[in-house]
């Protein structure tokens, strides 16, 4: 019965060839999009899950409830995993971790290389599922001077893996430096983790370097236990809430813990709660992925009912034989998931053509491995897809009445043909949703890059100027001032975008002692304003004609507003119990990415932590400048440049939005053009119906052009009740979106106006085709007895 079935099915693929094409083609578009979109699902929600005990590993947030609201980090104080194993029984283990420190110096013999990576305790190992080649992960941190590294480090250190244990290594970052023993070497970390750590060292070299800094009132490192099996996680936040309080008499921080396997996905928080973040992304295309689909099993009903009054007298000769509804239906259903399948199979070719493509936009490593879980994924997706797109035309071919088939009165129901209406409209509310998306995304985004930062973004490097030793670095600044095409040289701490160095140890006459107010915290060198072009509102910059500059501090205009201070140069602030007077107020400067406000922030001069050069370069000849940086900082250091350019890397800031507008914009034409495929069966379906009455018409004269207009007016029409649906959807969802950011553009109508019209445009090409084809036939051919 099978064989017999999928024979008539082959049989009715080569009658139609043409359906047959149409329907193949656009099932296995949508199915390529499906499963490329699914690839990029799976990896987005297994990034940093592999480890072993992931069920059990938690990351320990902290809840700062300062006086512009709660502020939620996942940085503690240094002696927090300690304490917590010591006190706490719910904790089986505990890990300290410093923050992913990059621009480590590495030096060995007379090979130099940086790298990057964290302090960690020897609990991290037994927490992480971190899979080392040489050494013995039990023993990795034995003691102060241990170092773990990756196999690439070891090859480029040692040679091979093999030779590197044991063997001593000179470290240096800022002016830190230590010498140290390979005790372990482990595999490169692959695409399912967020951090590429080169290198791990002891935690308790770390806490030595910060020295006095190691105290329940800094946050300067990363907390994860291991939860006992048994532990009532909620119960658990409850107890650890006034952990910290407990330590620091009138500390204003809370601390919970966050599923580590969740840290990637859910990074945004409210009110010190989690509020998403990635998940919305991959919330987003997982529902993209299935309007896709629901569009291309759609196309595949309308194509198929539009062929059926060319199946309507086989129907009826078949039921006249004795075949029942239950085998017909059946056999069309056979029908479409033969299809379906043909589909698939081409959608997997298709996969892997555009694989390379993919990943270059997903900037990810996707490969679609034929593994036992995805075939099984796939083979679900192709009977879901087969069954959904097949199971309306197989019930409405299969109930066709013999008698009425032979007496050519087969009609379709009011019912019928508002459904196939209602499935066109919102095909193309769900495209133009997309359409106008994509440009709200685009629009924002042109208005982030054109935004004023505060400072000169255009033509700044920044170099990690791991190697260089502090007291060189003054002198290596002079040098790279006088290379050509050099305008100016300077350093700060830490990079400018993102910054993440925050303090409370900031005060004031008159400041409320109840109210702890955060400031960020920018160590720079002098010439530091000068070299980013930041722009001075009041006062000066640090300068070595004025002397001893230590004593002295730089505020923005955020931190004059929190202060209060309406004369604020000359003024006195204390900084960790020191005086410090105010010497110049900065316009507002963006240091984080343009969702969030621009925060109190202040300048202190101290060049032994400003190691992140800063070079202005001029606007010619660039390759050569940069060559010629690069040779000087070899020189130096006897190893390569590691540099970016500013406005490169205040783009990454909004690298997920990139991403996402550029496989909207994908997406968004599949869209359009599986709802296209969807129109040209309804067109197509409708010109079958009306045939004879378009035949009648051109015998009485009717021009080509009302012919055009009669068969597309219905569905210009339903093109602008999918605008009147999609536009106040698109706008509550674009607006709430661009809520977001803290600096954010307009919802113009022209995007909603412009999206608008070019659909009814598309639509109006795709259907005036087939309306064309129709009134271009000669009427003696519709008109003829058959």
């Amino acid at each position: 019965m099978l064989r017999h079935q999928l024979t008539l099915a082959f049989r009715s693929f080569m009658k139609f060839k043409k359906i047959f094409a149409i329907n193949l083609f656009g099932l296995a578009i949508g199915l390529t999009t499906v499963v490329l979109i699914l690839l990029w699902v799976k990896d987005e929600l297994s990034i940093g899950r592999y480890h072993e005990k992931i069920d059990r590993i938690y990351a320990v947030m902290t809840n700062h409830d300062n006086s512009g609201g709660i502020v939620t980090i996942g940085i503690t104080p240094g002696d927090m995993a300690e304490a917590m194993k010591a006190e706490l029984s719910q904790v089986e283990l505990s890990a300290g971790t410093s923050p992913y420190i990059e621009g480590v110096a590495f030096e060995q013999g007379d090979t130099k290389m940086s790298g990057a990576g964290l302090f960690v305790d020897q609990s991290y190992f037994d927490i992480f599922s971190v899979d080392f080649v040489e050494g013995n992960p039990g023993q990795i941190m034995t003691g102060i001077n241990s170092l773990a590294i990756s196999e690439s480090m070891a090859t480029k250190l040692f040679g091979s893996p093999k030779e590197a244990i044991g063997k001593s290594v000179k470290w240096q970052v800022y002016d830190f430096q230590n010498e140290v023993e390979v005790t372990g070497v482990f595999k490169d970390l692959g695409s399912m983790d967020v951090d590429k750590q080169d290198y791990f060292l002891a935690f308790s070299y770390f806490k030595q370097m910060l020295g006095d800094g190691v105290h329940w009132d800094n946050y300067n490192a990363s907390t994860y236990v291991l939860l006992r099996p048994d532990t009532d996680v909620e119960a658990f936040n409850e107890q650890i809430s006034g952990f910290i309080k407990a330590k620091e008499a009138g500390s204003n921080v809370s601390a919970f813990v966050q599923p580590y396997g969740d840290t990637y996905l859910y990074g945004t928080y409210e009110d010190g709660k989690v509020a998403g973040g990635r998940i919305s992304y991959v919330k987003l295309f997982s529902v993209i992925a299935l309007f896709i689909l629901i569009i291309a099993c759609i196309n595949f009903m309308n194509l198929t009912t539009a062929r059926s009054m060319s199946r309507v007298k086989e129907i009826g000769v078949k039921k006249s034989m004795g075949a029942s509804r239950g085998g017909l239906f059946s056999q069309f259903m056979v029908e479409s998931l033969v299809l379906t399948f043909l589909a698939l199979m081409l959608a997997v070719v298709l996969v892997y053509i555009l694989q390379p493509f993919f990943n270059q936009v997903t900037s990810k490593a996707l490969s679609l491995a034929l593994e036992p879980e995805l075939i099984l994924i796939l083979l679900a997706i192709g009977i879901v897809t087969g069954f959904l797109a097949g199971i309306y035309p197989a019930a409405y071919l299969s109930k066709f009445k013999p008698v009425d088939v032979m007496k050519s009165s087969v009609k379709g129901s009011f019912g019928e043909l508002l459904a196939r209406k209602g499935l066109v409209v919102f095909q193309f509310a769900i495209s133009l949703m997309l359409i106008i998306g994509i440009s709200v995304i685009g629009k924002q985004m042109a208005f982030i890059q054109n935004q004023n930062l505060g400072y000169n973004q255009s033509q700044l490097l920044q170099i990690n100027a791991s190697g260089v030793h502090p007291n060189q670095l003054d002198s290596f600044l002079a040098e790279l001032k006088n290379s050509p095409g050099v305008e100016d040289a300077s350093s700060l701490s830490h990079p400018l975008v993102g910054l993440r160095s925050s303090t409370i140890g900031l005060t004031w006459e008159g400041k409320n002692p109840d109210e702890q107010v955060k400031f960020e915290n920018i160590t720079v060198n002098m010439g530091l304003v000068e070299t980013m072009g930041m722009e001075l509102v009041d006062g000066r910059a640090f300068s070595p004609d004025f002397g001893e500059e230590n004593s002295k501090i730089i505020l923005n205009e955020a931190a004059v507003r929190t202060i209060g201070f309406e004369n604020p140069v000359g003024q006195i602030v204390n900084l960790w119990g020191e005086d410090k007077e105010v010497i110049g107020v900065l316009k507002d400067f963006n240091f984080e990415s343009l969702k969030e406000n621009v925060k109190p922030a202040f300048l202190k001069y101290d060049p032994g932590f400003a190691e992140k050069i800063m070079v202005r370069i001029g606007a010619q000849n660039q390759q050569e400048t940069i060559a010629g940086i690069d040779g000087l900082f070899v020189k130096q250091t006897a190893q390569p440049m590691d540099y970016s350019f500013m406005d490169e890397d205040y783009q990454s800031l909004y690298a997920s939005e990139q991403r996402v507008s550029k496989l909207a914009k994908y997406f968004g034409v599949m869209a359009i053009f599986l709802s296209c495929l969807g129109l040209v069966g309804l067109a197509a379906f409708t010109a079958e119906k009306r045939k004879k009455e378009i035949g009648v018409r051109k015998v009485m004269g009717a021009s080509t052009f009302g012919i055009l207009r009669l068969v597309s007016k219905d569905f210009v029409r339903l093109v602008l009740i999918s605008i009147a649906i999609a536009v106040p959807l698109a706008w509550y969802f674009a607006d709430n979106w661009l809520k977001t950011y803290a600096y954010q553009t307009h919802l113009s109508w022209w995007i909603f106006a412009g999206s608008g019209i070019l659909l009814v445009i598309i639509a109006v090409i795709t259907v005036g085709a087939q309306a064309y084809k129709a009134a271009s036939e000669n009427p003696v051919n519709s008109l003829k007895s058959e």
